[in-house]
């Protein structure tokens, strides 16, 4: 095999581990999108109600707690996807970088 057909093999390899992983993470990721984005929506409308006195200090503090945590959850995953993200995509980058200066010095 020779040296660009084994780099660009690693190449491959690389991105099927970064697309496996993404593919893995995507439904949660996208579940969490959308309950971000629903206390989001109670977050600001409770904020509005407040403001305009339609609902209790008690009652937007509630919702400002359930508001925090969700943020705080969608914070760790982050965190998490990152965590595991991060190596094979800088792998997958590596891999292009090579393959990019084999390209350039063999032009």
């Amino acid at each position: 095999m020779t040296e660009i057909k084994r780099i660009r093999k690693n190449r491959e390899v690389a991105l099927e581990k970064l697309d496996d992983a993404m593919d893995k993470w995507g439904p949660e990721r996208i579940k969490m999108d959308h309950a971000l984005e629903k206390s989001k929506n109670i977050f600001l409308d409770s904020y509005y109600n407040y403001k305009n006195q339609k609902i209790s200090e008690k009652e937007f503090l509630q919702i400002t707690d359930n508001f925090a945590q969700t943020l705080i959850l969608e914070d760790k995953m982050t965190k998490k996807i990152r965590k595991i993200l991060s190596p094979l995509d800088a792998e997958f980058q590596k891999s292009c970088k090579k393959i990019y200066d084999w390209e350039d010095n063999h032009e």
